[in-house]
């Protein structure tokens, strides 16, 4: 019979032949959080392999159909600083020519510009060279002028950002204010003052009602009344009612 050596050595003698490993990382204690969590990593990694489940996915297609499904496949443009120079240049292009400017070639004017609608005026022109695609440069010409110079706003003109190290060409089109955004949340904030002042001096008014219970009836009824108003202009804003119907409650 085979000798399975001392059974009555001490625990503690056991213990200490044991080598020695140190702090044990989370991930290697089984049963631990942090050991399932790796475990499940592994498992799904090992389970789902992209690329080959993309070439299995064709097997079964033919070259035809391939050239096909390659067709339907969206293209990204490019957005470089090439290709943006060109949309610029395109832009102030059709700009000038939409605006009906003249340029002058030759004498004393020479690269200056010239509008109908500006009779007897000469305005100044300018050019910039942007990099476009390619490798070359592309330069665009086009006039230079104010606001107070162009109040028709056919021009364009040069706003200077990035600590002056960045120029940017600029029409000279007039933007109606309410129709931006910052105009848009302007004219609602005036509306919502406007309505609380006049709510205000509403219950100013009622609050002067010498009888408690008037007083308070009063109140509580331009309470409702002010309720259905807000009511009937969330209504009015998902289109529930026109606006007609909102001005005349108001």
């Amino acid at each position: 019979m085979p000798r399975r050596g001392n059974r009555k050595a001490s625990l503690a003698s056991r213990l200490a032949n044991i080598q020695p490993r140190g702090i044990v990382p989370p991930e290697e204690i089984p049963g631990s959080q942090t050991w399932l969590l790796k475990k499940n990593l592994e498992s799904t990694r090992l389970k789902y392999d992209a690329k080959a489940a993309q070439e299995s996915f064709f097997d079964s297609y033919s070259v035809e159909e391939l050239a096909a499904y390659a067709k339907l496949i969206p293209r990204t443009i490019s957005m470089g600083l090439e290709s943006n120079n060109e949309s610029l240049i395109d832009g102030i292009n059709r700009w000038v020519d939409g605006n009906g400017w003249q340029y002058i070639d030759g004498g004393e004017y020479d690269g200056s510009w010239v509008n109908p609608r500006y009779p007897n005026r000469i305005f100044t022109g300018t050019s910039h060279t942007l990099p476009i695609r390619g490798g070359i440069s592309e330069t665009v010409e086009f006039p230079v002028a104010t606001n107070e110079e162009d109040p028709m706003g056919l021009a364009c003109h040069f706003e200077v950002s990035n600590a002056g190290m960045q120029p940017n060409i600029l029409p000279n089109k007039w933007t109606n204010y309410n129709s931006t955004r910052k105009g848009r949340l302007q004219a609602k904030a005036n509306a919502s003052s406007v309505r609380r002042l006049q709510r205000w001096n509403e219950y100013q008014t009622a609050g002067k009602i010498k009888d408690p219970m008037k007083r308070q009836f009063a109140i509580q009824a331009l309470k409702a009344k002010f309720l259905n108003k807000d009511i009937r202009q969330e209504q009015t804003e998902m289109g529930y009612y026109s606006d007609d119907a909102i001005h005349d409650d108001l």
